[in-house]
């Protein structure tokens, strides 16, 4: 057992950093506000009411985060955000679906949504404000080999997304599944650990032009399915750990990440049309990444040209992708006076759907829960399930199972979740498995379109991944009492 001084995520941070942080909290929160207040596209001041009283419970455990009285990653927090732009939004700006129902039905939702949020925030505050008790020693990786492994990650899953695309990957069925999905997993936390370590300034130059590489080689091979999800993702999650690793917001990568989704996403009907329902061989090799960018720059750029935007469903706002609060305000509006809660039917499938599809080839879907809710609320038949899947989130799937006391039971068990797993990682190095959990935590947090199946599922593939990093590669490291600092010094950083 090796003993090392160890750095951990700081228990608690300097007067200085805080006050940056609030500096940037109430800039970030007065912004929102202000756009809520004079940019709403409503006319409905119970709209706009909902809509902001979302958004000011939305940043609460933000605002403690900032201020210095809870402790350990911002897990809860991360989560809580969300629904500024999943539900507070789209209130306020002419969503199709969401303008169908009556203000007062978007108040009832606004209040569900609080309070939810407030009783998991109550929860979680319980959790994260004292330093658990320190273990004997800690499973974790140490600098050196922790920025390397996680390096080689990243650059594995550009690999397999050239291979994918190029059509070079013959594994199919459930091993590609477990692939795929192991994949996109240890990619996320590679990027948030050494996005998080760029923010620190503890990595070298060279590790971080090298990682810039790589998350920009992964977003130009990832879109090439021309759904974008993959990319926003990953870049929203390098942004955050940057964030939080430097204490500042990167507002220039914001706007040209944002700028460049968006003049992407102007095409990407066009290239959907082109490639997904012709004849042409979707699979691209990596010679041919050139020409198919450029193609998709000059749909784009004719779409901008154009002065009458054509509405179409390829050709949607953010806000609108992102909107689940239309969910809940149908299961609000149908049940259970019209149609009856399905009381717990999509939690009971869970344990079937834990179970690895590699010993249990027929499994149930990941998606089962969500496509149950589907048929239940007439959205879709069990055939259009198979092609096609509507988003629903945690709260709503509550909400359809058990009414209101489905969302408080949510609150409760996120906010106990989350706040325990923060709690674990006060303490721990960055590297360590503790750590590098609750990162996993923060990652899933901004999958706000998964039911609770799906969320289960992949969190429990992706733990079996961390679970086998941390026997093959982690050792364990004596904790020297005086050790609360960030990651393992080992050895010393070029």
């Amino acid at each position: 057992m090796t003993q090392a001084t160890l750095e951990a995520f700081p228990v608690q941070l300097s007067r200085q950093r805080h006050d940056q942080l609030m500096s940037v909290f109430w800039c970030g929160a007065i912004a929102l506000l202000l756009y809520e207040i004079y940019g709403v596209q409503t006319g409905s001041i119970l709209s706009q009411a909902s809509a902001i009283l979302i958004t000011i419970v939305s940043l609460i455990p933000f605002y403690l985060w900032c201020s210095g009285r809870v402790l350990g990653m911002p897990v809860f927090p991360m989560f809580a955000l969300t629904f500024v732009w999943t539900y507070a939004f789209p209130l306020i700006s002419n969503h199709p679906v969401v303008i169908t129902y009556a203000p007062q039905s978007h108040l009832f939702a606004a209040v569900t949504v609080a309070g939810t949020l407030l009783l998991g925030t109550w929860v979680w505050y319980r959790f994260v404000t004292t330093v658990p008790p320190q273990p004997s020693y800690y499973r974790a990786l140490g600098v050196r080999k922790g920025d390397q492994f996680f390096l080689v990650a990243l650059a594995s899953s550009v690999v397999f997304n050239v291979c994918n695309a190029a059509g070079w990957i013959t594994i199919t069925g459930p091993f590609f599944s477990i692939i795929r999905n192991s994949t996109l997993g240890l990619t996320a936390l590679s990027t948030f650990v050494l996005c998080y370590r760029f923010g620190t300034r503890s990595l070298s130059p060279r590790q971080i032009a090298l990682l810039i590489g790589l998350i920009l080689s992964f977003a130009l091979t990832d879109a090439l399915s021309f759904l974008l999800i993959g990319t926003a993702s990953i870049s929203m999650i390098a942004i955050a750990a940057y964030t939080i690793g430097r204490k500042q917001v990167p507002l220039i990568a914001i706007a040209v990440f944002f700028a460049l989704l968006t003049f992407l996403n102007y095409g990407k009907a066009d290239m959907r049309g082109k490639y997904w329902f012709s004849d042409i061989q979707p699979n691209v090799v990596p010679w041919e990444y050139p020409a198919l960018y450029g193609e998709w720059i000059d749909y784009s750029w004719k779409f901008v040209q154009k002065r009458e935007r054509k509405e179409t469903e390829e050709d949607r706002s953010f806000t609108e992708r992102a909107s689940v609060v239309q969910m809940l305000l149908l299961a609000q509006n149908l049940s259970p006076e019209k149609l009856p809660y399905l009381n717990g039917a999509t939690y009971a499938i869970i344990p079937q759907i834990l179970v690895p599809r590699i010993f249990v080839e027929n499994r149930i879907r990941s998606q089962e829960g969500t496509h149950m809710l589907s048929v239940h609320y007439g959205l879709q038949n069990e055939e259009s399930t198979q092609v096609t899947s509507i988003s629903w989130g945690l709260l709503a799937e509550a909400y359809g199972n058990f009414g209101l006391l489905g969302c408080a039971g949510l609150g409760v068990v996120l906010g106990a979740f989350y706040g325990k797993a923060t709690q674990l990682s006060i303490h721990a190095p960055l590297l360590s498995i503790r750590s590098l959990f609750t990162i996993l935590l923060v990652t899933f947090a901004f999958q706000t379109e998964w039911t609770a199946g799906t969320y289960l599922a992949a969190l429990a593939q992706t733990s079996y991944l961390l679970l086998g990093i941390a026997i093959v590669f982690m050792e364990n490291y004596r904790v020297p009492p005086s050790a609360i600092v960030a990651f393992l010094e080992d050895s010393r950083l070029e």
